[in-house]
């Protein structure tokens, strides 16, 4: 059919048959404006960046393997500790190594100083509590592991490394606080005080204390820390504190011109009714002192028992003084001799008085009191239960005639006879008898000076010296002082006899008794032809059981020969020397060994005088 030819419908089937031939691929999509060239780039480019980074991984990796080939575990070459090599080593053989070589490198001992730079305290380290932690020192030292940066500074090599501090701080503040108690120094306050009726003033003192906390502080950090140095430690000064005193000297200065110098500038005129009294700075200086109260002014404060005491005579003026009881020997029997009571100024009311006195001038300077009756210090009824019963010790010692040995001799046994001896009191034959002078009643006679006999006042006492001591000491009384005498004379119990010698050899025992004792003196003059006597014995309860010994003589020296051609001259035949030893044990009523005494003694030769002029010369 032609092409213009048309049925009635206008419509044509057409049948293709097609054999084995394959599907067309869905149409691509349109391609992007440009060439075909522009849009492959950017996936090249991709591309080429991989490969690179892989080649570059690669070549890493095999720089790190020859890297860790080479430097291995070890160390860094040349790395120093504290001056110990650890360079190549493994991270273990260094850590050996620093724990055995470290402490005797950092464990010199550090001088804690203070200011002034010439005070200073020592501490070791390990024992303030400060040490090394060596595993992190190890661990501070490049190389010995596979951190690649620690492999290249391992190979590239290093030098000094600090140790790692490791730090105790409570031992080390421990450490510091011993320092402080041995550094602090308390302030001193300024005083005023007073001698002699005088002002004496003291200069106030800073003190020191040691800051514990900021001194720790600044050790750790010399240890090894910011502020540590190049050993040795050496010194490292402490923080110090100055600590002012409480009293200043403006307030020494108040002080003196307010009060001091006004109580010391004239006496006091004590006034009872019409009797007056004055008492001098000189006495009140003894009972006066000036102490800070809390805000560091100082006060002034008066001993009154003090003063009652010192000014005991010049009170006595205005008053009438008592009579303590006593106990005496009277026709061979014990005796209490009653007490009577005195009138005088009680010491409360004294001071109340004299102190607003002391910073007026002038009539103003006067203290009015009242006297009241003054009660003895021993009562009758208290010297009644004194147990002065019996004689408890008696000895007697004998002298050949000569009218000095009766004066000397009978005067000091006057001054010592009656005696009263209270529980815990001391007995001093030199304080008793006194310097011996003729104002006291004394006369020259024969005394024992350099190994020979001579003049001088007061010959003969040592015969009531050895007579009380041998009583005393057979009573089994506490021996305070004793002197035997240098040689040996006879008619003395040998090794328990005693010497005195004014201003420095004294004869002194105490009473250790609950009991009182009572000297109680005879003495019997000698004459041309016999010889006189004395006996001592005390007075009180038994208490002890005494045994007394000496040991043989020994040590025999032979005396010498002194020839003298002096006008006062006096012939002395001579005698040998020897050492011998006293025992004494005493028990007690319990029967309890309380005294087991052994007293050596070394008598010199008594050496033989002849006036004359050597023969052999």
């Amino acid at each position: 059919m032609s092409p213009g030819d048309k049925s009635g419908d206008e419509t044509h089937t057409t049948v293709s048959t097609t054999v084995d031939a394959p599907a067309e691929p869905p149409p691509a999509p349109p391609p992007p404006q440009g060439s075909a060239d522009e849009s492959a780039a950017p996936r090249r480019t991709a591309r080429r960046a991989g490969v690179a980074a892989a080649i570059v991984v690669a070549a890493l990796g095999v720089a790190y393997g020859v890297l860790y080939f080479v430097a291995g575990d070890s160390l860094a070459r040349g790395a120093t500790v504290a001056g110990i090599d650890v360079g190549g080593m493994t991270p273990s053989e260094a850590e050996a190594t620093l724990a055995e070589q470290l402490p005797g490198v950092v464990d010199a001992p550090v001088h804690l100083t203070m200011a002034d730079g010439e005070t200073s305290f020592e501490i070791v380290p390990s024992e303030a509590g400060l040490t090394i932690d060596v595993p992190a020192t190890v661990a501070a030292v490049p190389g010995g592991s596979a951190n690649p940066v620690s492999l290249v500074r391992s190979l590239m090599g290093t030098d000094a490394v600090a140790p790692v501090p490791a730090v105790d701080e409570q031992a080390l503040t421990a450490a510091v606080e011993d320092v402080a108690n041995g550094a602090n120094a308390e302030p001193v306050n300024g005083s005023v005080a007073f001698d002699g009726g005088k002002v004496v003033t003291s200069e106030p003192q800073n003190g020191v204390a040691v800051d514990v906390e900021a001194s720790v502080e600044r050790l750790t950090a010399a240890y090894f820390g910011d502020s540590s140095t190049e050993l040795p430690i050496g010194d490292v000064e402490l923080v110090v504190d100055e600590v002012e005193p409480a009293v200043t000297a403006d307030e020494v200065q108040r002080a003196v011109e307010k009060f001091a110098e006004p109580a010391m500038s004239a006496p006091v005129t004590v006034a009872a009714g019409d009797e007056t009294a004055e008492i001098p700075p000189d006495m009140i200086a003894q009972a006066l002192s000036m102490s800070p109260d809390d805000e560091g002014v100082l006060r002034p404060e008066l001993d009154a028992a003090e003063l009652a005491d010192v000014a005991h005579d010049v009170l006595a003026e205005i008053g009438q003084e008592g009579k303590d009881a006593t106990v005496t020997i009277q026709n061979g029997a014990p005796v209490v001799v009653p007490a009577q009571p005195g009138q005088g100024v009680q010491p409360d009311t004294l001071g109340e008085a004299i102190l607003p006195a002391l910073t007026e001038s002038g009539a103003e300077r006067r203290a009015e009191v009242e006297l009241t009756e003054v009660e003895p210090e021993l009562t009758t009824e208290a010297a009644e239960e004194l147990g002065v019963t019996e004689v408890v010790s008696e000895f007697t010692t004998s002298f050949p005639h000569a009218e000095y040995r009766n004066v000397n001799i009978g005067t000091a046994a006057a001054s010592i006879d009656n005696t009263l001896l209270l529980p815990g009191e001391e007995f001093s034959l030199n304080e008793i008898v006194g310097e011996r002078t003729e104002a006291n009643g004394f006369t020259a006679g024969t005394i024992i000076n350099g190994g020979r006999l001579e003049e001088s006042l007061g010959g003969g006492v040592s015969q009531v010296a050895t007579t009380t001591f041998h009583a005393a000491y057979v009573a089994g009384l506490e021996d305070v002082e004793h002197w035997p005498h240098s040689i040996y004379f006879d008619r003395y119990p040998v090794g328990q006899e005693a010497t005195v010698a004014w201003g420095a050899k004294d004869m002194r025992f105490a009473n250790d008794t609950p009991y009182g004792v009572v000297v109680d003196t005879s003495f019997t003059p000698s004459s041309p032809g016999s010889n006189g006597s004395l006996t001592v014995r005390l007075w009180s309860t038994k208490h002890y059981k005494v045994e007394t010994s000496v040991s043989e003589r020994y040590d025999h020296t032979s005396p010498r020969t002194i020839y003298d051609t002096s006008e006062n001259c006096a012939p002395q035949g001579g005698s040998q020397g020897f050492s011998i030893t006293s025992y004494r044990k005493v028990w007690d009523p319990d029967g309890k060994l309380v005294k087991d005494e052994e007293d050596p003694w070394a008598y010199n030769p008594n050496h033989k005088v002849v006036c004359g002029a050597d023969p052999d010369r």
